[in-house]
């Protein structure tokens, strides 16, 4: 009877950390943003890796280490030169931001189709789906933001995403 006992319970055990094995990891390979400072405008250089820096400096997105965290994106689809998401938790929602860089002066078709479409009606499709979009009011980038929370803390980040990437400025 006693062996039983001990079996169950090594059996519950071993179940547990199976359980929390698959969930543990998945949530803490993402960062968390945890403040929002101001930085000074043009600072920065006028391209995708200067933007985003400048949304790093300000909070407004967390670059993480793990591949998860930061990825270069998949851009030419939109006829953008570069593009990169974040992957970030806030408010126990997980925060997907995209950013995207397009060369105004040699804007092939789908460059074109997608800009046009973002200003006109603030979404454009890509392989199929619609996306909603912000422009960048220099017409350079683009801002793409999913989150799967819906608190007050998501929505206070996404403001303040929305607003870092509106005001920045290059140097």
């Amino acid at each position: 009877m006693m062996k039983r006992g001990l079996c169950v319970i090594l059996c519950g055990l071993c179940l547990c950390g199976a359980l929390w094995g698959c969930a543990g990891p998945a949530a803490e390979a993402l960062p968390a943003v945890t403040s929002q400072v101001t930085v000074g405008d043009g600072q920065y250089a006028d391209d995708l890796d200067g933007l985003c820096a400048f949304l790093e400096a300000s909070g407004a997105v967390v670059r993480g280490e793990t591949e998860a965290a930061f990825t270069e994106m998949s851009y030419k689809e939109i006829g953008a030169i570069g593009g990169y998401r974040y992957r970030f938790t806030c408010g126990g929602g997980t925060v997907q931001a995209e950013f995207y860089e397009f060369d105004l002066e040699n804007l092939d078709a789908k460059g074109q189709e997608c800009l046009d479409s973002v200003r006109e009606t603030g979404r454009f499709t890509v392989l199929g789906n619609e996306v909603q979009g912000t422009l960048h009011p220099s017409g350079k980038y683009l801002m793409i933001y999913n989150d799967s929370g819906s608190g007050e803390e998501n929505e206070a980040q996404r403001k303040w995403v929305e607003d870092r990437f509106l005001s920045f400025q290059a140097a």
